[in-house]
Order: structure tokens, then sequence, then C-alpha cells
């Protein structure tokens, strides 16, 4: 019988080349993922010339379980609420402060809010579904 010639990579080197390119993937996914949260060092100890930080300051609901929301909250409550005052039918700020609310599971306090936004603007579909998801959380 006569040998066919085949063309392409021989046999052997499918595996490394496969190999080196999940390495290459792998790695990469590892970096974005470590640059996308903040990490330094690695599993071995910190990396060399990476900054030591102190201990984090608390966050979130750590030093405002019976103090109230956190300060970024609070500040952005504030800031929608002045701007609520200065415009009581701005739908988008209604929206958001009833979005809070409801977040919080404040869902009667969300509900008169997403009213109001649909008031001023029927077509607001963000007050529209809050305010679904308010009455159906009422409901359970």
């Amino acid at each position: 019988m006569p040998e066919v010639e085949r063309s392409g990579l021989p046999p052997n080197i499918y595996v490394p080349i496969a190999t080196l390119l999940a390495a290459i993937f792998l790695g990469t996914m590892a970096y974005l993922v470590a640059a996308g949260f903040g990490v330094t060092g690695s599993v071995f100890g910190k990396v060399a010339g990476a900054q030591t930080s102190t201990a984090l300051p608390r966050q979130g609901s750590q030093d405002a379980v019976e103090g109230g929301p956190p300060a970024p909250v609070a500040a952005q409550l504030a800031t929608l609420r002045a701007r609520i005052a200065a415009h009581p039918h701005d739908d988008v700020a209604l929206t958001q402060l009833a979005d809070m609310y409801l977040a919080a599971n404040l869902f009667r306090e969300a509900i008169p809010l997403y009213q109001r936004a649909l008031r001023a603007n029927p077509r607001n579909v963000a007050a529209q579904t809050g305010l679904s998801q308010a009455r159906e959380a009422l409901r359970e």
C-alpha cells in the first residue's frame, strides 16, 4: 500500500499546545479576577513590592446595626430626599428612593413613592416593576 502523506501537526504535539493555551487562559483569568477584587499577593504570601495594608475599616452594617444606615447610604438618602423636596414630580428620584426602601425590605414605605413616580410619569418601567415587586413582597 502506498503511504499517504499527511498534512498538519503531528498528533503528539496537540497535548502540549492545549496545555500551554489552558495555562495562559487560566493565568489571564486569575490576573483579571485578582485585579477586579483588589487582591495582592498569592497563596504563598505577599508579592515582593506589594503594599501591606493595615486593618480595613469596618464597612456596611458592621458599624450601623443599631445606629441606622451606613454613612454613604445615609448621604444618598439625604440627597434623594432633598432632590424630591426641590422637585416633587421627579419620577427618577422618587423611583431611586423607593428602590432603596425596597432593597431594605421596607415595602410599605416604597409603595407610595412608586405610586407618586407613576403619577408623574406613567411610562416609568422601573417604578412599575418596583411597585409590583413591593406589592408581591407584602402578599407573602
